[in-house]
């Protein structure tokens, strides 16, 4: 499966998928155009990180051994990353690591949206 269409499936709410699949297989630009307004779709396996969002992205990637992800942005279209490049994230982008079963949305604002398939947000 697609990184970006596992993503949708497993961490956008139900009645936004129908339109942001649409989206994203044949409207990449409207896609990366609207990808600053994602968190408004999230569902309820995503915890939005406010405080210490950066250094709680690390631990998240320490702790369940996330060596690489696929990268979506304004400019990016499932660029594979390493661990070693995941400074070069900004805002306004995703990080999905399907493998792991987790995504991250990082939000203009500073936020770090943690998703993950579970039946219990894990909170930090």
């Amino acid at each position: 499966m697609n990184p970006l269409n596992f993503f949708i499936d497993n961490f956008i709410s139900k009645n936004r998928k129908e339109r942001w699949q649409y989206l994203a297989n044949g409207k990449w630009e409207k896609f990366a155009d609207k990808i600053k307004d994602l968190d408004k779709h999230l569902n309820s396996n995503c915890d939005r990180t406010d405080n210490n969002a950066l250094e709680k992205f690390k631990e998240i990637i320490k702790k369940y051994n996330i060596k690489s992800g696929y990268y979506y942005d304004f400019y990016s279209n499932k660029l594979e990353l390493k661990v070693d490049d995941f400074h070069d994230i900004h805002d306004d982008s995703l990080l999905i690591c399907p493998d792991k079963k987790i995504a991250f949305f990082f939000h203009h604002d500073g936020w770090i949206w943690f998703c993950k398939i579970t039946d219990n947000l894990i909170n930090f």
